[in-house]
């Protein structure tokens, strides 16, 4: 079985080698506002995207839009003509990248996902296919980091799976690889209390809004995910929280602000 999986995944990684990609490297836009990127590329970040997932023909009517871009620049706008390393955890096709790409111009960009179906490429883009729970993947990734002198990010967004396990196993695993004075985004962090089957949260598990608030009063907490040493790291290195609402019922984003 496991060879069957290794063997369909080298398939498809070769697939994805040789497949057509829009260069953006070659693509001008005169979009200035991340809102306008977010739209035009159709993320859900964005405030008016076409909802990706209905099956009607004409869905022009039916926009979707957690409306997020208004929180990424006011927190970094600071960032936007500098030389950064972005991370972003969960690309899909790559929508959100391609908006980062032309926000940061100067940007160097890594994205991870346990598909390949990002359809970019540039110089400052590199993608690589990791399953964030794989120790395997995440050694590949590690490699690939090293080899591109790239251990340390400026920002690090997490717009994966958004399981409740994975959300925080994700946090203890990548927010010591945020530079100092940067920050780890979550994104979608309530979506586990709306839709059932992300929710695998224990029942002595607080939810994620009560850890955000734990944290920022250095109290230690009952975790199976976040272990004692990692939250005494976060007491350590987190200056500030901020957590904003979206447009939808649903949009809940964080940002975690590194010492």
């Amino acid at each position: 079985m496991r060879l069957k999986k290794s063997i369909l995944n080298f398939y498809k990684e070769l697939i994805f080698i040789f497949k057509k990609k829009i260069n953006l490297d070659l693509k001008k836009l005169d979009l200035t506002s991340l809102n306008e990127l977010f739209n035009y590329f159709g993320t859900d970040k964005g405030s008016a995207v076409n909802n990706p997932y209905s099956k009607d023909t004409d869905n022009t009517s039916k926009l979707v839009g957690h409306g997020y871009a208004k929180f990424y620049e006011l927190h970094f706008n600071y960032f936007k003509n500098k030389e950064i390393k972005l991370l972003e955890i969960g690309t899909w096709k790559g929508a959100s990248i391609a908006s980062f790409y032309y926000y940061f111009n100067k940007a160097v960009i890594f994205c991870l996902d346990r598909n390949y179906k990002f359809q970019f490429r540039s110089n400052r883009i590199n993608f690589c296919y990791c399953d964030t729970r794989n120790n395997d993947d995440i050694k590949n990734f590690e490699d690939l980091l090293i080899n591109k002198k790239s251990e340390l990010f400026d920002i690090i967004i997490d717009d994966g799976s958004h399981i409740y396990s994975d959300i925080l196993n994700n946090f203890e695993n990548f927010f010591k690889k945020v530079k100092p004075g940067g920050f780890y985004v979550i994104e979608d962090f309530n979506h586990y209390k709306y839709y059932p089957h992300l929710n695998d949260s224990p029942a002595s598990s607080p939810g994620i809004e009560d850890i955000f608030q734990i944290l920022k009063n250095k109290k230690k907490m009952q975790s199976i995910l976040l272990s004692k040493d990692f939250q005494d790291y976060c007491f350590n290195n987190i200056s500030e929280i901020s957590i904003h609402k979206g447009a939808q019922q649903d949009s809940y984003i964080a940002f975690i602000k590194k010492v």
